[in-house]
């Protein structure tokens, strides 16, 4: 699905014009993301920095339990 910027309502998200015109020519960026890489790094300290305090806290008794799960033994396929 290609990725559209911008704010025309009348292009979908195929692309194509509600005018029946054809298609748009705007598509989806393939290759590195379009910022610095100054600016990459500020954003992922800024991010690191704001979830320092979340990923410092316990986890709940509802998620660790269902983490616990998750490293158990899939139970048997009993239509094998």
């Amino acid at each position: 699905m290609p990725i559209i910027r911008g704010g025309n309502p009348r292009i979908r998200q195929t692309g194509a014009r509600d005018s029946g015109t054809g298609a748009d020519a705007r598509t989806a960026h393939s290759g590195p993301p379009p910022l610095a890489p100054n600016i990459r790094r500020h954003l992922g300290l800024s991010l690191r920095t704001f979830y320092a305090a979340t990923l410092a806290e316990p986890v709940d008794d509802r998620i660790a339990a269902l983490l616990d799960r998750l490293g158990e033994k899939p139970p048997a396929n009993p239509l094998s």
